[in-house]
């Protein structure tokens, strides 16, 4: 037999499928087996979420925010099928949806769910469980197919679906949702493996055609995994048109002058303009779904900074993090390791998979198995991707050692790849590829005979073999009791938020009266609004300047740092500025007593604001409410008549200056004016219109911060251009006039 015939000989295909090694069933069954297995693991490896689907979500972070975006794709699907984005949030955007990870293929799954129920909680479980299900039972199928083995598969599917990587990502439905490149990869190995002698085949196109949707599905859940697929595709076409064809092989025969087996050009030929002509649908079918995201990453220069991309980068210690719910998590990893869990850098692969895998290239050097080796690349490049653009021998950055690594040149050369924030999710690569090679070594090591095992003893060996690996494997991954918040929806939702919803706030609140829910949210910096606002926001539907996103509109991080100190009387200018007719308070969350103190002040006699209804807050102690607000028409007067009709104003702030306030004064000091600010944002429609500065522009007055802002001088104006204000209101300002 020559090389290429050895090659092809232990191939996947017909030759390694009658490979029946520890095989439990054929057909119809044996796909039944394995989907009900999967269905219990999942319940137990998610309990007790299983048994909370209708009013429970992982935590208030990623859930809740995931959770508003598919029922508002949902809603588009039926009521504005051409704009899935299209949402209230982020006013005045109109499709914030856009500015955040893909989640299209999702929304389309979930929707049928929400137009029954109308219950988001109950879509995001549902597609949570079924990703878990779903990611055992697609590798299992391809496994099976692989090497013949039913037990493999089912110890392959384990380690994919319940990895300490992938069930950390439990609340992070968009990378749970890895089982569709799974079913895609499946459907491109039984399309290359199909005889293209038989043009008229239906079940040769059909298998390209599972090849293509899952595909899509797959990259239109998560722009992670549009990446993650292109190179697990990528890996296996080459292993595919350079190995498994026999190019090398003639190539290497050629080279010593040898006669080898000729490659089969036709069939070659023909397969590779299919699949390239594949690759055009997939793509063509993406690109709607993409467009409108990759506009706002141009219009508001989105990049991720490598900082921030190292903070959020695998360390070689990474390895050793497990799920804290794991019952190894304290005696192993923070008792012998001293090391502590971290979100996105629970990577252990999990000491009895590295055993499987190392047995399973011990059987593929000796059974001469070479797409063994290509999942292995798989699993190393995603290793080394997940360390990111320079390696650190800590995580969050600590520790930099300054090695560039090969997810800097990915970084700079390869569109789009600058947007991903996580590098350490590349780690699904590597489990993935870690879950293929494990169901090698337990192919291999159930097709051992121990000589010593006679007759029936050694029949059960295989299958007892595989069950007790398969075992060890699920009890090593296994980590009960997953944290779960209550997230009541419906008629058990809040009051706040069910009276907002209600026939009586419509008749006080109009549907496109503006809303902002204050405090904006708890971290120190702008990531998001509360993603429970806008959760509950998905019953009363009106317009919100709060919004969640990776993308932030340009002008968004000045809202959010100036409401930090609500309600001062500056936050109601900027409020009253923006044209907001209701402020949503969680008085429980406002920065200090100091802070109650001020609202309480201006929600009584003479203050800016009114309270239209409120309810105790879950603790008792303080209050959420809804304020009308009380536009100050007389406030601005003064500084208005100092500035004459027609005159152009220069606002001023430094780009990195992170107030509003100058800006928002375009609305309140009249429209009479001509207005110009050193930044954009997206609030310009919304304050009567601020232009951008021109170069060599000349200005007849200016506003400045009296302290933090830019330098009057750099603008041309100087001490005797001061103008002097009335006292009180404008202590922080600073009017110039050029005479």
């Amino acid at each position: 037999m020559t090389e290429r015939n050895d090659f092809l000989e232990n191939s996947p295909g017909k030759p390694t499928e009658k490979n029946n090694s520890g095989q439990l069933g054929q057909g119809w069954p044996a796909l039944g087996l394995a989907l009900a297995f999967f269905a219990l693991a999942t319940v137990a490896f998610t309990w007790p979420l299983t048994i909370k689907l209708w009013d429970y979500l992982p935590d208030w972070g990623d859930p809740p925010d995931v959770a508003w975006k598919l029922g508002y794709i949902a809603r588009n699907l039926l009521h504005n099928p051409l704009n899935l984005n299209q949402n209230p949030y982020f006013y005045p955007l109109t499709d914030s949806i856009a500015l955040n990870e893909l989640l299209t293929g999702l929304g389309i799954l979930g929707a049928p769910v929400y137009w029954l129920t109308g219950n988001t909680t109950l879509v995001f479980n549902l597609l949570n469980f079924g990703s878990f299900w779903l990611s055992g039972f697609s590798m299992w199928l391809l496994v099976r197919h692989l090497t013949g083995s039913f037990g493999a598969g089912i110890g392959a599917g384990l380690v994919y679906a319940f990895s300490p990587w992938h069930y950390g990502q439990y609340g992070h439905l968009p990378l749970t949702a890895q089982q569709w490149m799974i079913f895609s990869l499946y459907g491109l190995v039984r399309f290359l493996e199909s005889p293209v002698a038989r043009p008229r085949s239906k079940r040769h196109w059909l298998w390209l055609a599972f090849f293509v949707f899952f595909f899509v599905l797959q990259a239109l859940c998560a722009g992670y995994y549009a990446y993650f697929e292109a190179i697990l595709v990528g890996c296996y076409l080459a292993y595919f048109f350079l190995f498994r064809s026999g190019l090398v092989w003639q190539g290497w025969h050629f080279l010593r002058r040898k006669m080898g087996e000729k490659p089969e050009w036709r069939r070659l030929g023909v397969q590779l303009g299919w699949i390239a002509g594949a690759g055009v649908v997939a793509f063509l079918l993406i690109l709607p779904a993409i467009l409108p995201s990759m506009h706002y990453q141009q219009e508001f220069g989105f990049k991720r900074q490598i900082s921030e991309i190292n903070y959020w980068s695998a360390a070689p210690n990474s390895l050793l993090r497990m799920s804290a719910q794991s019952w190894l998590y304290k005696p192993i990893e923070r008792g012998l390791f001293n090391l502590q869990t971290s979100a996105e850098r629970e990577m252990y692969p999990g000491l009895f998979t590295v055993v499987l895998v190392v047995a399973g290239a011990i059987g593929a050097l000796r059974k001469k198995q070479y797409i063994y080796w290509v999942f292995l690349a798989v699993a190393l490049i995603g290793l080394v991707l997940s360390l990111g653009p320079s390696l650190n021998l800590e995580a969050y950055g600590l520790q930099p050692t300054g090695i560039t690594l090969p997810y800097k040149w990915l970084y700079d050369l390869v569109p789009g790849f600058s947007v991903l924030r996580v590098a350490g999710r590349f780690a699904q690569l590597l489990m993935l590829g870690l879950a293929v090679c494990a169901g090698f070594g337990l192919t291999w090591l159930a097709g051992l005979k121990p000589r010593f095992l006679k007759g029936k003893i050694q029949a059960a060996w295989k299958p007892a073999l595989q069950t007790g690996l398969v075992a060890l494997v699920a009890i090593e991954f296994f980590a009960p009791g997953l944290p779960a918040q209550p997230t009541p929806t419906g008629a058990a939702a809040p009051p706040l938020y069910r009276w907002l919803a209600s026939p009586e706030a419509d008749k006080i609140i109009g549907p496109q009266d503006l809303l902002l829910e204050l405090p904006m949210d708890t971290q120190p910096t702008p990531i998001t609004s509360s993603p429970i606002y806008l959760f509950y926001g998905l019953d009363h539907q009106r317009p919100m300047l709060n919004g969640s996103a990776n993308i932030l509109p340009a002008g968004y991080d000045r809202l959010y740092y100036e409401m930090q100190s609500f309600p001062a009387p500056a936050t109601l200018d900027i409020i009253e500025g923006l044209g907001v007719k209701f402020v949503i308070v969680h008085t429980a969350n406002l920065a200090a007593d100091a802070n109650r103190a001020e609202l309480e002040k201006q929600a009584g006699p003479g203050g800016r604001l009114e309270l239209v209804q409120g309810y105790p807050s879950t603790d008792g102690r303080f209050k959420d409410a809804v304020y009308r607000v009380k536009p100050d028409l007389q406030r601005f007067q003064p500084l208005a008549s100092l500035i004459p009709a027609g005159s152009n104003v220069l606002l001023a702030d430094t780009n990195s200056h992170r107030r509003l306030y100058t800006y928002i004064l375009a609305a309140l000091l009249g429209a009479d004016k001509h207005y110009f600010a050193p930044f954009s944002t997206v609030y310009a429609g919304m304050v009567g219109g601020v232009g951008p500065i021109q170069p060599g522009q000349k200005f007849d007055y200016a506003i400045f911060y009296k302290s933090g802002g830019p330098n009057p001088a750099d603008y041309g104006f100087t001490p005797a251009d001061l103008v002097p204000l009335p006292p009180g209101d404008f202590d922080t300002l600073a009017l110039y006039h050029k005479k």
